[in-house]
């Protein structure tokens, strides 16, 4: 789940995607409602790690500048452990350490490749299903907008 959700929620095409948000707009379905609307910017925008979604200006600017290169950007997850090696699994919250490979690609350029290994928490719901309720992409290289 956590791999399908990182790619869905971080993978960006700025020639067709509609705003810095459609990430989370595509993943809302496996990421917790209040984590949703932190990134969508229903809420402090821009802290958090969060970009403040579309209704933030200065995200919306880079979002412009991004698809007038005709940016792209596709998220791989090479691999998922649990941090520290420690299955919390029956807790119901998980922290994982995911290894992540990013493709850019602007305009007819060539390909950049980065490779990042950000966290994410996930919780289990009441109905059994697992989703993301928080990351930390600090240390991750490449992060899409609206992330």
């Amino acid at each position: 789940m956590a791999r399908d959700c990182f790619t869905k929620w971080q993978s960006f095409d700025a020639r067709t995607d509609a705003g810095p948000a459609a990430g989370v707009e595509r993943a809302r379905d496996c990421l917790t409602p209040d984590f949703a609307a932190k990134l969508a910017g229903a809420g402090t925008g821009g802290s958090d790690g969060t970009a403040g979604g579309d209704n933030d200006s200065q995200a919306g600017r880079a979002w412009d500048e991004l698809r007038a290169a005709g940016t792209r950007s596709t998220v791989s997850v090479l691999a998922v452990t649990p941090v520290g090696g420690v299955d919390t699994s029956t807790s119901g919250q998980v922290a994982l350490l995911l290894n992540v490979r990013r493709e850019t690609i602007s305009g007819a350029g060539p390909a950049e490749i980065t490779v990042s290994t950000p966290a994410v928490t996930m919780l289990v719901g009441t109905d059994g299903t697992w989703r993301i309720a928080g990351a930390d992409l600090e240390n991750a290289a490449g992060d899409a907008p609206g992330r």
